[in-house]
């Protein structure tokens, strides 16, 4: 049976005046673990797509450790708008978040993280190195980047609009220009990230219609410590059962929690 999730707290964040909202899963202390943060994706929030992040709180929790969930700022029910948000800014977030969690802890965290969440935390992780424990990336969409910088798109779908419109239609929220500004200026979401040379683990699917995998791996040829697995079949959003369990059984084995009683 899947952990209950009777141990949920509230938590919260400041950031340059606003609140970011989520959640933690376990109370501590946590034995034999650091805690874990989870960091969502592009447009996503803090229970991950399909419930991905409830799934891997309670088979964390499971085991003994303790898990913490924010939405970032303009997503879920944080605070701010979607039409603002920039990478670099979320970079800044989740470096907070770090800081955040590993002072609550008195311990590194381990940072598990998906898609654009998995880019920003790459970025992160190589700012305060001391305060992370293991990276683990799923899925990282450095794609974003090469879109818009090359191909004057987003998942395939152009901004001319955007441009005469002032924001990009994502799925029914409207992003702001600043993102895409952001990326045109020369945004480089790779350097500086082998500043992190812990203990890193890359996993992205060969069937990703949205990141191809050679981007997950040049996440794992950049960071000095990651080890690569392409695994066959699978989505960006790792959207099967079998899949879901594949990328736990390799998380709870690569964080070091111990086997559920």
């Amino acid at each position: 049976m899947p952990a209950p999730l009777s141990g949920l707290v509230p938590v919260t964040l400041e950031h340059d005046g606003h609140t970011l909202r989520g959640w933690q899963l376990g109370t501590g202390p946590v034995t034999g673990a650091a805690p874990v943060l989870l960091v969502h994706g592009f447009g996503s929030t803090d229970t991950g797509g399909q419930q991905l992040f409830v799934q891997t709180a309670r088979a964390l929790a499971d085991r003994g450790a303790t898990v913490r969930s924010y939405s970032r700022l303009g997503h879920g029910t944080s605070d701010g708008d979607f039409a603002d948000i920039t990478i670099g800014d979320e970079v800044d977030q989740v470096t907070r978040m770090i800081r955040r969690l590993a002072d609550d802890a008195h311990a590194p965290v381990h940072v598990v993280a998906h898609s654009l969440g998995a880019v920003e935390s790459a970025m992160a992780a190589a700012r305060v190195p001391e305060l992370v424990a293991t990276l683990t990336l799923w899925s990282p969409a450095g794609v974003v980047v090469d879109d818009i910088a090359e191909h004057d798109a987003i998942q395939g779908q152009p901004l001319a609009p955007a441009r005469e419109q002032g924001w990009f239609d994502f799925g029914g929220m409207a992003l702001g220009m600043a993102f895409i500004e952001e990326v045109t200026a020369g945004l480089d979401v790779y350097a500086a990230i082998d500043a992190y040379t812990g203990p890193a683990e890359v996993l992205h699917g060969t069937a990703d219609a949205i990141v191809p995998l050679e981007y997950g791996q040049r996440y794992a040829d950049r960071l000095p410590g990651a080890t690569f697995t392409a695994v066959d079949g699978a989505d960006h959003g790792w959207s099967s059962v079998p899949f879901r369990r594949l990328l736990l059984d390799h998380l709870t084995r690569f964080v070091g929690v111990s086997p559920a009683a």
